[in-house]
């Protein structure tokens, strides 16, 4: 007995000494300090033309034959009309007669271009709760110093914000060094396959290889949410994939007053019991890393935390359980959504289906995914198979590229209240994903600041500040700038 405490002993001091071993080695991602930087715009109306935009109601329903795509083709009148710099000096092509995409040519052939994304839908307005808004979710209404609407942060800022920078270059004569795609889709609500998918298709077919995407994701947002002081902008690195399973039971129906012993809806009820109750592995490299973007900015217990998750790991699965934001960024999570069962109380159903949403952390596939799940259930009387085929997670983008670097220089530029930048991965899914192959890196970031505790992403109120907009227009004309402004590309 004594050795076994020896032991223990032994080995606790060993832990504690790799404990502070990784806390006085943890280091930061190194940036060098920027200066601020005043950017003028010179042309007037940006917020008026911004509010119109929201006026024309692009929304993506879930079926397709609710889409009114007529009103895209009003918003790309409504762009020509409104930026008559860019339709006279960009190249405009329209991929799948719905998205759009435009090519500023640069005058350096031999350097690698640059993507900025963003998409022109929006979701519906949940029915039933228009009266709740303090002005119409497509009224556009500049109040309060906001914008209102539907589409004000979810995302046509980004593709106003894009074009307005652009619109302001032009009308100052700046020619780009770079070449720059502005790429609009008009599904990325539903997918992005038809929009940004096929955008993506076309830049692959024309050789294209940016040094850089940028799109939706991430945003300023007050850092005491995370623990840190003052504002913190979030740019995410990478994001999920997403990957539905259909658990479908058969059985032979008949009237419920004599039910066999077990019914195809209790056999798949033991199985969405089975799905729940065992999740998929955590795994803490995506903290750790969005941990190392602030370790400068840490306090002595949090640098602990953060230098050590690794080890913590048994901590981190327990309290994952029972902390939704933290178990969404260290597993692949598990989500039924979706159960159908007899049409009638009093009959058996001939078939019992059930639809599991999964979020995939990055290092698995939906094949992965799969295959954990059928040895979960571990009854051949249940069919698994894809719905709807899925997505797998993006790639992790670089923090150490040059890309990142031109990001996170214009953003410590532009920002009034020098916010510190957080690197992390997104649970949700945006277009960028399409994009893996047309891109070295993809990033997430729209330069907007957000109050994450309103929650007005596809919300009632949905509103952006009017100075806010502003600046997400000055991020894109420094951003512009500065990536035409690096001194070289890499190998």
């Amino acid at each position: 007995m004594k050795r076994f405490f020896q032991l223990i002993v032994v080995l606790a001091g060993l832990l504690i000494i790799a404990m502070i071993y990784n806390t006085l080695t943890f280091q930061s991602i190194s940036s060098e300090e920027v200066e601020d930087v005043q950017v003028e715009l010179v042309n007037d109306g940006i917020a008026e033309r911004f509010a119109g935009a929201i006026r024309i109601p692009t929304v993506s329903h879930q079926k397709v034959e609710d889409i009114n795509y007529p009103s895209f083709l009003t918003l790309h009148q409504y762009i020509d009309a409104s930026f008559p710099e860019i339709e006279q000096s960009l190249q405009k092509i329209v991929i799948n007669d719905y998205s759009l995409l435009y090519k500023w040519q640069g005058s350096d052939l031999e350097a690698q271009p640059v993507l900025l994304l963003s998409h022109m839908d929006v979701v519906p307005v949940v029915a039933g709760s228009e009266s709740r808004w303090e002005h119409p979710p497509y009224s556009g209404a500049i109040a309060d110093g906001y914008i209102w609407g539907r589409g004000t942060l979810d995302n046509k800022q980004g593709v106003f914000a894009i074009l307005e920078a652009v619109e302001d270059l032009l009308t100052k004569g700046y020619q780009p060094r770079r070449t720059y795609y502005l790429a609009f889709g008009h599904d990325e609500e539903r997918g992005g396959v038809q929009g940004a998918g096929k955008i993506a298709e076309y830049l692959k077919s024309k050789n294209v290889n940016a040094i850089y995407a940028l799109d939706e994701g991430g945003f300023i947002t007050n850092g005491d949410q995370f623990g840190l002081p003052g504002k913190i902008a979030m740019v995410n690195i990478s994001e999920k994939g997403i990957v539905n399973l259909k658990l479908t039971v058969t059985g032979e129906g008949g009237h419920s007053s004599m039910p066999p012993a077990e019914t195809a809806a209790a056999i798949l009820s033991q199985a969405v019991v089975k799905v729940s109750a065992n999740k998929l592995p955590v795994n803490t490299e995506p903290v750790k890393k969005m941990l190392a973007s602030v370790a400068g900015d840490l306090s002595l217990h949090q640098r602990v935390v953060a230098a050590n998750f690794g080890l913590l790991k048994p901590f981190v699965t327990y309290f994952a359980e029972h902390m939704p934001m933290l178990n969404a960024f260290v597993r692949t999570t598990t989500a039924p959504t979706m159960l159908q069962g007899s049409p009638k109380s009093n009959v058996l159903p001939t078939e019992a289906v059930a639809i599991v949403n999964h979020r995939i952390i990055p290092g698995e596939t939906g094949e992965s995914v799969k295959d954990f799940i059928t040895k979960v259930i571990d009854d051949e009387r249940v069919n698994i198979e894809f719905n709807g085929g899925f997505s797998n997670p993006s790639e992790v983008a670089s923090v150490d590229s040059l890309g990142f670097e031109i990001i996170r220089k214009t953003i410590k530029q532009v920002s009034p209240t020098d916010p510190i930048i957080l690197t992390g991965m997104l649970p949700a899914a945006t277009d960028t994903r399409h994009y893996g192959d047309v891109s070295d890196d993809a990033y997430r970031f729209i330069y907007a600041e957000i109050n994450m505790s309103e929650n007005r992403f596809h919300g009632t109120n949905e509103r952006i500040k009017v100075e806010s907009y502003l600046e997400a227009v000055r991020f894109f004309v420094q951003l512009i700038k500065n990536s035409d402004g690096a001194e070289s590309d890499p190998d």
